[in-house]
């Protein structure tokens, strides 16, 4: 078995750095690269809204 958390239908959680080097979480399709993981969190990253 997987050491690597994993989610409802296929999914698996990963850790992440944001733009701001910031450490989070995000759910990703099982067997994502961390790498496709880290491009995905720059994408939700940069639709966030501004204040």
């Amino acid at each position: 078995m997987s050491d690597k958390p994993m989610g409802p239908l296929g999914t698996e959680m990963r850790e992440v750095t944001f733009p701001d080097h910031s450490r989070g979480i995000i759910l990703v399709q099982a067997g994502t690269p961390q790498d496709e993981a880290d491009e995905m969190a720059v994408r939700v990253w940069a639709e966030l809204p501004k204040s």
